[in-house]
């Protein structure tokens, strides 16, 4: 395992970088070794162009702090959407940015279609643009040694991933496996077991990890409502540290004794004075289960 990373939260930043260099220093004070940045949430990217003003910024604070970086693609990026020369000139962009930070991992959530379930044609076709876009941005991704993950959200399965890589067949194209979004998933379509055997799956392809907790409770409220709203109820995608949920984490640790890559904590800011104790927690997961850092 290469180390242990935090996310910036792009909410809180919100193009703030001021902000976001008070929050490295108390990441490198907890004591990550990485930090995931969000494109969008530093204004990496502008209209489909790298911002190279921001991104020289954050080159200078991650030197500062002597952190390194994976990052992550702006969130509402999709290649599956009807203004798809705009998609794919904002995903080429987030490649510069990921190459600008020498970060090796660039983090693309699934695209999604967007218009009738019942256009299945046209359901497929965006799928198969979807893929063999990847293929083509992957390769010059890959001479530059980066990794492009692909992440499941609360709405996929991991075998849907599974598939997507293995049609794509880049060695340089895997897997973020986010436990909190899957353990959702598979708390509504087979339960815990469900979930611990798409682990399995996932394995071959596995080159990314999100690591945050919930209670696997999808239908109490609407996802919609506010955080605080949901909280209560213990609904949704709640982004918790690992330890205050109902992940089994020591179970899934033990799945993934022989994972080479980062671990990223993807915890909600209203956490921080948490930070220090869930990366403990995670420490210890990963000594009981014998992964080498």
């Amino acid at each position: 395992m290469k180390g242990i990373g935090i996310n910036v939260h792009s909410p809180r930043i919100n193009g703030d970088l001021d902000l976001l260099d008070k929050d490295l220093a108390y990441f490198k004070q907890v004591g990550f070794d990485y930090v995931e940045i969000p494109v969008h949430g530093v204004n990496g990217v502008i209209n489909g162009e790298l911002n190279l003003e921001n991104v020289e910024r954050v080159k200078r604070m991650l030197r500062k702090y002597n952190l390194k970086a994976s990052v992550h693609c702006p969130d509402s990026l999709n290649l599956r959407k009807d203004n798809f020369d705009l998609q794919e000139k904002v995903f080429h962009s987030s490649i510069e940015f990921t190459l600008e930070l020498s970060a090796k991992v660039l983090v693309y959530h699934k695209g999604k279609f967007e218009r009738e379930k019942r256009d299945n044609k046209l359901r497929n076709l965006v799928r198969e643009r979807e893929i063999e876009i990847l293929r083509v941005l992957s390769e010059p991704a890959g001479e530059e040694e980066i990794q492009i993950c692909i992440e499941n959200d609360v709405s996929s399965s991991i075998e849907e991933l599974v598939t997507m890589v293995g049609r794509i067949n880049r060695r340089n194209v895997g897997i973020t496996y986010d436990f909190g979004h899957a353990f959702l998933y598979y708390s509504r379509f087979g339960g815990e077991r469900e979930f611990l055997t798409s682990i399995k799956r996932a394995l071959p392809y596995l080159k990314h990890i999100h690591v945050h907790d919930n209670f696997g409770q999808t239908s109490i409220t609407s996802q919609d409502d506010p955080y605080i709203n949901r909280l209560p109820f213990g609904e949704g995608d709640l982004h918790m540290p690992p330890g205050m949920g109902k992940i089994p984490y020591e179970k899934v640790f033990s799945l993934i004794r022989e994972y080479k890559g980062i671990v990223v904590m993807e915890i909600e800011p209203r956490y921080w004075y948490l930070y220090e104790r869930a990366l403990k927690r995670l420490r210890k997961y990963i000594e009981e289960t014998h992964i080498v850092i």
